[in-house]
């Protein structure tokens, strides 16, 4: 075969290769042209600018959002054209900028635009999201998307939080004067209860000055009326021997005159002195429970008075009372309140610790301490409290005798009289069926306040 002869073959192998790269750029077309038609049929805008910042694709919703410029939206058409037909259409309304001011900042911004999302208001009630970046070969891809259905929605949140708010602050401003108003009166019920609690304290403290009165009132009456009754029985000698005398005095009548009329003055001066004593006691005793002033004074000449004061209660009751302090024990402080504090004791064990009971004991014991405290323990033999009376036996108006003569005071004027007045402690032991024992300590002398 001749050299010329494999031409034809040759010829069909490169019509064959022009054939396949035509198939390929038909395929490639096809393809760009689905593409394309995706991207038009996109809801958000984009639009595409070459690295000579030339347009070179806009979608079909891009249009959409720029009306005013659509018409100029086509593919070839230079950034700062687009830019300056929107200024002079549209954003001259919106801005102080010249035309050429304007056209210059934006294709500045354009051809340079920030890595992050704008949002800005196209229209009343219409917002859009601008998103711009830098592509790998130097165009600029650019996206918009409505987000005016968003916008809307957070500005009804914003409404509505605010409304919730508005009510929220006036619930508020109601409940605050609710409150106020609860609160002032509360402290109105309190201020009466406190008003209320010192007229009981007060007419507890009356109360059992009352008591000791009549009590010492009974012992008075003893030695009174026995002074009463010699006295007029010296009367009536003394009216016999006057008698007697006018007519003839004698020896003998003389000398039963004059024994009878001694002995008659002891019995007197003696009745006439415990009388005195008493009342100078009680005198004593008064004052300090009426005034509570503060001196020095021996303990047990304190707990005697209330005794001789108590005398007739105890003597009516089959317990007893066992005395044990020290008779050189002074103290500094307040006799009165303290003398209360062991009335409020013994009393208590009276009604409370033997009820139901014929027969009880009761110790009231007084000593210095290690401490160098004054140190009283008032302890009986009675039925005891429950852990749950203990705890609250300190507490104004508690008290297990409700409607049958109990205030529910009488500990805790104790209380306060100890803690507060005497500036000591006061504590109670006690356990059902094993007795009471209440111990104070306080100081001997009491500091100045």
């Amino acid at each position: 075969m001749a050299p010329n002869e494999s031409a034809p073959d040759q010829h069909s192998t490169e019509a064959e290769s022009l054939a396949s790269v035509r198939a390929e750029l038909e395929r490639t077309k096809a393809w760009q042209a689905r593409i394309l038609q995706a991207l038009d049929h996109l809801q958000s805008g984009l639009v595409m600018y070459g690295p000579d910042d030339v347009l070179v694709f806009c979608n079909r919703r891009f249009r959409e959002i720029y009306p005013e410029i659509a018409d100029i939206l086509v593919p070839g058409t230079p950034y700062s054209e687009i830019a300056r037909t929107f200024y002079q259409r549209e954003f001259h309304r919106r801005t102080e900028m010249t035309e050429d001011e304007y056209v210059s900042t934006r294709v500045k911004q354009h051809l340079n635009p920030d890595e992050c999302d704008d949002e800005y208001l196209m229209g009343p009630e219409t917002w859009i999201l601008a998103s711009d970046r830098k592509t790998a070969d130097g165009g600029v891809i650019g996206f918009r998307l409505d987000i005016s259905e968003r916008k809307r929605a957070e500005k009804l949140l914003a409404e509505t939080e605010m409304r919730v708010m508005a009510g929220l602050e006036q619930k508020v401003k109601e409940r605050t004067q609710d409150l106020l108003l609860a609160n002032q009166n509360l402290e109105q019920a309190l201020s009466d209860l406190r008003g209320a609690q010192r007229q009981l304290v007060q007419s507890e403290k009356l109360a059992s000055l009352g008591f000791l009165v009549a009590g010492v009132a009974h012992e008075i009456n003893t030695p009174i009326g026995n002074a009463l009754l010699v006295g007029t029985s010296l009367r009536e000698e003394i009216d016999h021997f006057s008698e007697q005398s006018s007519q003839r005095v004698t020896r003998s009548l003389l000398e039963k005159h004059i024994d009878f009329v001694t002995k008659g003055s002891d019995v007197l001066v003696s009745n006439l002195k415990r009388a005195g004593k008493l009342v100078q006691g009680f005198k004593q005793l008064a004052l300090d429970r009426a005034t509570e002033q503060r001196r020095e004074f021996v303990l047990v000449e304190v707990i005697d008075e209330v005794l001789l004061a108590m005398g007739p209660t105890l003597r009516m009751s089959p317990f007893k009372l066992d005395i044990q302090v020290p008779a050189d024990l002074t103290m500094d402080s307040y006799p009165g309140p303290l003398s209360q504090i062991i009335v409020n004791f013994i009393n208590n064990a009276l009604v409370h610790a033997f009820e139901g009971r014929q027969q009880g004991h009761m110790v009231l014991d007084a000593s210095i301490n290690q401490d160098k405290q004054i140190e009283i323990v008032f302890s009986d033999d009675g039925c005891g409290m429950s852990e749950d009376v203990a705890n609250h036996v300190f507490d104004p108006f508690f008290t297990t005798k409700l409607g049958q003569g109990g205030n529910g005071l009488g500990m805790h004027i104790a209380y306060n009289i100890v803690t507060q007045l005497l500036g000591g402690t006061i504590t109670v032991d006690t356990e059902v069926g094993r007795g009471t024992s209440w111990r104070m300590t306080f100081p001997r002398v009491l500091k100045n306040t």
